[in-house]
C-alpha cells in the first residue's frame, strides 16, 4: 500500500510541477497506476511452510566462513539478525536479500542451528574475485558495437567499494570511470561518481559529437525501504555542425541538479522475483545554474516484480519523463528523447518517434531456464551465470505538445528473447521483436536490464 501511495503522490507532482499538457497525460497514466496498485495487492508471499522451531530463540553466535577479501564488518552491518536478540523469520528473509545487494558473492548460504537452547547462525559465502581485468563491451542502436579493455574492483580496500574503468572502441569511442561506495556513514549514506568521455557520430542529430559528462549521486536510506538523495550532472557537448547546439560556438554546457525519492522492496538485487523499485526525480538544468539550457525535468520510474511460480516472474516497467520549455529554445535537440529500438520499443527502428517527453511501458514474463550457478574457470575466480527466457511487450509515445500525445502516435512491439545473467552488467539481452508495420522480426542485442538501459542518454 505504501507503493500505491507513492505512485499517487508522484502523479500529483506531475500535474503541479511541469506544464498544462501534463493534465492530459495524468488521465492516461491513472490506468497504469491503478493496474500496478492491483498487482501490488495480488503479490504472492514467498514465505511458505511451518515456521522453524528456532524462530523466537535468542541468537547466541554468528559465524561467517568463506571470506578472504572482505572485512567481516561489511557483512555483519548488513544483517537484520543480531547477537543477543531473538531470531525472527522476517529478519532471516532480510539477511539474504541484504547480502545479495552487496554484489560481492557468487553464492550465499545461511544455515541456522540450535546450541544449548540458543541459535547459532552459519553464513557461508563464496566471493567474487575482487580485482578483474575484463573485456568491456557496449551495444547501442545509434553506434552499434564497441569493445575494449576494462579493469574492475568489486571490493576495493575490502570495503565493498566498486571501481571500474573501461576504454571501448568501434562504433564509438568511450572512456568511462565509475566509483561507488554504498555505505560511507549513517544509514547507508552512499555516493556514486561517473565520468564519460565520448567521441561518436550522433545518428539522431547528424553531427560528430565530442562529449564529457560527470554524474554525482548522494543518497541515504529513508526507513527500511525508502531512499532519498540528490544528483548533480555536468554535460559538455561539442558539435562540428551549426544548429545542433543552443550555443553559437557549437559547444553546449549543461549543469543539472536534482532531488529524488525512491522505494525499494525487491527480494533480490541481482535477479528480483518479487517487490517494487520506484523513483521520482525532479531536476533543473541550466537557468539559475548558468547555461544555455533552461528547463525542468520530472522522471517517474516504476518497476514491479510479481512471482507467478518458482522460476516464473512477471516484470512490469513504466518510465514517464516530462520536460518544460521548447526544443531549440530552452533545450537542445540532443536533450530530447527518441523512441524505438533495443532500450525503448523493440520491433521498431531507432527514432521512430521523438519528443522532449516520453512514456515507455514494458511487460516481461521471465522464465528462469538455468538458475545462476557458480563457475570457477580460474583458480580462485568465482562467477555466477544463469539463463532466462522472456516473452515481452513494449508500448511507448514521445511528444512535444499535448496534441501529439495520442494513441495514433504510440508505437508497440512484442517478441521473445534470452537473458544471460552475468556479473558486472547483470543481464545481456538477445531479443527478437515484431512491431513496425510491414517489417519482419528485428534482432536486438543489449546489455543491462531494459529498465536500467532506458534511463541512459545514449541508448
Amino acid at each position: 500500500m505504501i507503493s500505491v501511495a507513492f505512485l499517487g503522490l508522484a502523479a500529483i507532482f506531475a500535474v503541479i510541477l511541469i506544464e498544462e499538457e501534463i493534465v492530459m497525460l495524468y488521465k492516461q497514466t491513472c490506468f497504469v497506476i491503478v493496474m500496478f496498485g492491483l498487482c501490488g495487492l495480488c503479490g504472492m508471499n514467498l514465505v511458505a511452510g511451518t515456521p522453524d522451531t528456532l524462530f523466537g530463540k535468542v541468537v547466541k553466535e554468528i559465524h561467517i566462513s568463506g571470506v578472504r577479501f572482505t572485512d567481516t564488518e561489511i557483512i555483519t552491518r548488513e544483517l537484520a539478525t543480531r547477537v543477543g536478540q531473538p531470531y525472527l523469520k522476517v529478519n532471516a528473509e532480510k539477511d539474504l536479500s541484504c547480502l545479495d545487494r552487496l554484489d560481492l558473492f557468487s553464492d550465499i548460504k545461511i544455515v541456522s542451528r540450535e546450541d544449548d537452547g540458543a541459535v547459532v547462525l552459519d553464513i557461508r559465502v563464496r566471493e567474487i574475485f575482487p580485482y578483474l581485468p575484463f573485456l568491456s563491451y557496449e551495444v547501442t542502436d545509434e553506434n552499434g558495437f564497441a569493445a575494449g579493455p576494462g579493469l574492475q574492483s568489486v571490493n576495493l580496500f575490502r570495503r565493498d567499494i566498486f571501481l571500474t574503468g573501461t576504454a571501448r572502441f568501434g562504433g564509438a569511442t568511450n572512456i568511462n570511470l565509475y566509483l561507488a561506495n554504498p555505505w560511507v556513514a549513517g544509514d547507508h549514506f552512499a555516493y556514486e561518481f561517473s565520468f564519460f568521455h565520448r567521441e561518436r557520430f550522433n545518428e539522431l542529430d547528424k553531427f560528430n559529437e565530442n562529449a564529457n559528462e560527470v554524474y554525482l549521486t548522494l543518497s541515504s536510506y529513508l526507513g527500511e525501504r525508502g531512499r532519498v538523495g540528490g544528483r548533480f550532472i555536468y554535460q559538455s557537448i561539442e558539435s562540428d555542425s551549426s544548429g545542433r547546439t543552443l550555443a553559437s560556438d557549437y559547444h553546449d554546457v549543461a549543469p543539472t541538479i536534482g532531488l529524488f525519492l525512491g522505494y525499494d522492496s525487491r527480494d533480490l538485487w541481482s535477479d528480483p522475483h518479487t517487490g517494487w523499485l520506484n523513483e521520482i526525480e525532479l531536476a533543473k538544468t541550466g537557468g539559475f545554474l548558468g547555461a544555455q539550457s533552461d528547463f525542468w525535468r520530472l522522471n517517474l520510474d516504476v518497476r514491479r516484480y510479481l512471482p507467478v511460480m518458482r522460476r516464473h516472474t512477471l516484470a512490469l516497467f513504466s518510465l514517464m519523463t516530462l520536460t518544460s520549455g521548447a526544443v531549440g529554445d530552452d533545450l537542445a535537440a540532443w536533450q530530447d528523447f527518441s523512441i524505438g529500438g533495443t532500450n525503448s520499443v523493440r520491433g521498431w527502428e531507432l527514432d521512430s518517434r521523438r519528443g522532449k517527453n516520453q512514456f515507455i511501458n514494458t511487460a516481461e514474463y521471465r522464465i528462469t531456464l538455468v538458475e545462476p550457478k557458480v563457475l570457477s574457470p580460474i583458480g580462485g575466480l568465482s562467477l555466477d551465470v544463469g539463463l532466462q527466457l522472456a516473452f515481452f511487450g513494449d508500448v511507448a509515445v514521445a511528444w512535444n505538445t499535448s496534441d501529439e500525445f495520442k494513441k495514433q502516435n504510440a508505437i508497440g512491439g512484442y517478441g521473445v528473447g534470452l537473458r544471460l545473467l552475468v556479473p558486472f552488467v547483470n543481464m545481456f539481452r538477445f531479443d527478437f521483436a515484431k512491431g513496425e508495420a510491414g517489417s519482419s522480426f528485428k534482432v536486438h542485442i543489449g546489455s543491462f536490464a531494459k529498465p536500467v538501459a532506458q534511463r541512459f542518454r545514449v541508448r
